[in-house]
């Protein structure tokens, strides 16, 4: 035989060898990840039982715990938590604690630097043992139920395979870690931009700061009905941008910046990507074009929040209190939330709750009990002090050890004054952050005994009780009552004028805890209803005790208060509408201006007369399929964006044309720059610009050209920028996945400053509605599936519900799988 014959014989069993090997790579792949699928059925150990219990599962993959104890359903929760979600469990305490590099490598190394300057795992730690018997026992019960969860796998987690990893197990400081990633979730961005503004405070002056930081207008909404005045307009010597100025005296190489990077939705999820780590440009909370809106780059920063509302019985067709929920975060596959019913004990005595859990917590977070039904949203008070370390002041030192995969552990060092890290410096000037969640008061599982309140004034109370992150907190009861307060542990020093945009002294740090009884609070308002949307809520004594963290634009809240009081009655549908309520009522202000100063130059640009035309047929709606939403909402960035820079240049300097270093404007800008447009004081308008309509123009014209480059501006909708973008976040390390992993991309309409919250990877991470003893005909809706298993039948499951908006029950259907749990 020929040596060519040969090699020709060979190349021929190589060739089909080679897809028959691939075939094989493939099959054990997929058998690899097929083995680690959650038990569905059979039989289950879980240690520490006192009887058996069940898990049964709907046709949607909602959890229902039967147990004859608190302690069992908490076993049998953490049981499923693990089997279907522990790979994203692992992510939140490794992020919460700094200790993502163990398994990622040196590319989380900064993440983790940043993060361990909070100590939390050695913080709560200690507070473990400290928390009342009844605590610990409940988080060991958990425990036990998660690792026997995991363990009962036939596979490790199949995210694992791939990052050849091993998971380590649950300990019950990890569930307090849990409560801290959401502390950094709902409050990081709080803090951050509390030392932006101190700092901006500094260089610019009480007068000018005041105008930049307004603290309230035209759009608040506040429960108790107060409204903030206007900051006066700076006086041309305390600002006029078309005199030319000298530069600050701080350049932008001493601006001070602080050692945590910008905050975005928890690493809750992920693979072997850096792409898992931070956000990136396309995860933008609130759905802003990546592309800088204005001369400085920006847009509306994102706000994590919420909405929720009520109505007493008085204000029903039944007579029953209703309780809507819709909490605003990032979007992903699987969901963040968990659904799950608990039943617990039997007959009479018996108690059934369901709502939503959060994996790697064994309490009901938003939910009902059959009595009351509560929900969340963010409240952005001051829950932070940044402190000036005085040049002599003593500091502690510690040493933290960073595990990194595939190379040796690192140190670093933490500086602490009086417990609270020193996080920016600013050549000699040190700062610290003190940050309530640096407390261990701050930690606990009281909000767990929501399970067994039956009146609203007991919910109310175990809300002020509750160590989490602070919350608007809404409940409503069977009685029909309904009642407001903010949930989480408060300082007892008033806030706000102290510490409001200020480097204080260390004496001036805050330390008592406020008495829980004295915690504000409306309980039964006269008007039978209730409302709030991360905006400000209260003035007076209560609110200098909560400060102004970064409130909202109440643009949301009084939308949504303005449809609770278009009706004397209500019902579950009329309550559940108010989610998908698209009206752009705060647009249309916007709208308005822009179309009279168009109209003024329609005669002598057609390009303006075709923005009249445009902007005359807008339905005033924020609808996928609108072109004149989408043209309004990109110039008033460029508007707000524009002057933001131009104001902000004579104290910042030259760092505010810098995309990645520059100050951004925050939602109650809106007043000042509202107020300017209106008033027209010729020395706060940009001197580039001969008139403030020539300023309107200039922002419509570059808005459509950076929404409609081939000069097709009616193609140019809303719904094309705002397309649904919720991944698996194994897709966004390898996109290639996507096609199999993601749920479909789908136009949407709704935004940031109205009911119906929405952005490509944000928005209503779940609605509820429900009136407590009528569960039967309450629904709770959510995104992205139960199941972080892509083979599993819950993958995906309830999704296409949520984006049509129809209303999923809220109570489990018939179980379609059950498992029976023993005790080991």
């Amino acid at each position: 035989m020929s040596r060519e014959s040969a090699l020709r014989r060979w190349m021929v069993r190589g060739l089909i060898g080679l897809p028959l090997l691939l075939i094989a790579a493939a099959i054990g792949i997929w058998a690899s990840v097929r083995a680690s699928l959650p038990q569905l059925d059979g039989d289950a150990a879980i240690p520490g039982l006192s009887a058996p219990l069940s898990l049964g599962r709907d046709e949607r993959g909602t959890l229902v715990v039967e147990g004859r104890t608190r302690l069992d359903v908490a076993r049998g929760l953490g049981f499923a938590h693990a089997q279907e979600r522990f790979f994203e469990m692992d992510l939140t305490r490794r992020s919460a604690a700094g200790e993502l590099a163990a398994l990622f490598g040196e590319k989380a190394l900064e993440r983790d630097r940043a993060r361990r300057m909070n100590r939390l795992r050695a913080r709560l730690t200690d507070r473990f043992e400290q928390l009342p018997s009844e605590d610990r026992l409940l988080l060991l019960a958990y425990t036990e139920g998660v690792n026997a969860g995991l363990h009962a796998l036939p596979a490790r987690p199949w995210q694992y395979l791939l990052l050849r990893a091993r998971p380590q197990d649950w300990t019950p400081v990890d569930s307090l870690l849990v409560i801290a990633e959401m502390y950094f979730m709902l409050q990081s961005g709080s803090y951050e931009v509390g030392f932006e503004r101190a700092m901006l405070r500094e260089r610019a002056g009480d007068a000018v700061f005041d105008w930049l930081h307004p603290r309230g207008g035209r759009w608040d909404a506040a429960l108790d009905g107060s409204q903030m005045p206007p900051p006066p307009i700076p006086a041309p010597e305390q600002l006029d941008v078309r005199r030319k100025a000298e530069a600050p005296s701080t350049t932008p190489s001493t601006t001070p910046s602080l050692s945590e990077p910008a905050s975005g939705p928890p690493a809750r999820s992920g693979a072997a990507s850096a792409a898992l780590l931070r956000p990136t440009d396309d995860d933008d909370a609130d759905g802003e074009d990546s592309a800088a809106p204005g001369p400085g780059g920006g847009g509306e920063p994102p706000v994590l929040g919420s909405n929720n509302w009520a109505v007493a019985g008085s204000r029903t067709t039944h007579g029953g209190a209703i309780l809507a929920n819709d909490m605003h975060l990032g979007l992903g596959v699987p969901s963040i939330w968990y659904r799950a019913q608990f039943q617990i004990g039997a007959g009479p005595a018996g108690l059934r709750a369901a709502g939503v859990t959060l994996p790697g917590l064994p309490a009901l977070v938003v939910g009902t009990n059959g009595h009351v039904a509560w929900g969340f949203t963010n409240a952005y008070g001051q829950w932070y002090d940044w402190v000036e370390v005085p040049r002599d002041a003593k500091l502690v030192t510690r040493t933290e050890t960073l595990e990194v995969q595939g190379r040796p552990a690192v140190t670093m060092e933490v500086r602490e004054l009086d417990s609270a890290p020193i996080v920016a410096e600013d050549g000699p000037r040190r700062f610290a952050l003190h940050w309530i969640a640096h407390e261990g008061a701050a930690f606990n599982l009281d909000a767990d005994r929501m399970l067994g309140v039956k009146h609203v004034s007991e919910a109310l109370a175990v809300a002020q009780r509750a160590g989490m992150p602070h919350q608007n907190f809404l409940a409503a009861d069977s009685d029909g009552q309904i009642g407001w307060t903010i949930a989480g542990r408060l300082w007892a020093q008033p806030g706000l004028p102290q510490v409001y945009g200020r480097f204080v002294p260390p004496a001036a740090m805050r330390k008592d805890w406020l008495d829980p009884d004295r915690a504000p609070q409306v309980l039964s308002p006269a008007r039978g209803q209730l409302w709030t949307a991360n905006n400000r809520q209260l003035e007076g004594a209560a609110g200098e005790l909560l400060g102004d963290g970064g409130f909202d634009l109440g643009a949301r809240a009084q939308q949504i208060r303005d449809r609770l009081s278009e009706r004397e009655k209500h019902d579950e549908a009329s309550i559940g509408a108010i989610h998908a309520d698209d009206e752009a009522r705060f647009m249309k202000t916007w709208a308005a201006r822009f179309l009279a100063a168009a109209r003024g130059d329609a005669g002598a640009s057609p390009t303006h007369k075709a923005f009249v035309q445009l902007l005359e047929n807008w339905n005033g709606r924020a609808d996928a399929d609108s072109a004149a939403y989408r043209l309004v909402r990109q110039a008033r960035l460029r508007m707000l964006d524009t002057l933001w820079t131009a104001w902000t240049l004579p104290a910042l300097g030259d760092r505010q044309l810098d995309p990645k270093r520059r100050i951004r404007w925050r939602g109650q800008f809106e007043y000042s720059v509202a107020r300017a447009v209106d008033e027209r004081p010729m020395h706060l308008l940009p001197a580039a610009y001969a008139s403030w309509d020539a300023l309107l123009l200039a922002q419509l014209d570059d808005a459509a050209r950076e929404i409609a480059p081939d000069g097709n501006l009616g193609a140019a909708t809303w719904g094309v920028q705002n397309a649904s973008h919720i991944q698996h976040p194994l897709a966004k390390a390898i996109p290639l996945l996507s096609r199999w992993l993601d749920m479909p991309s789908v136009p949407q309409g709704g935004d940031s400053n109205l009911p119906h919250v929405t952005g490509p990877a944000f928005g209503q991470s779940e609605r509820l509605v429900v009136s407590p003893g009528r569960e039967e005909l309450g629904w709770l809706s959510m995104p992205g599936g139960q199941s972080g298993h892509p083979m599993s039948p819950f993958y995906g499951a309830g999704h296409q519900d949520w984006v049509e908006g129809k209303p999923t029950p809220l109570l489990a259907g018939p179980v379609i799988h059950r498992i029976t749990a023993h005790r080991d």
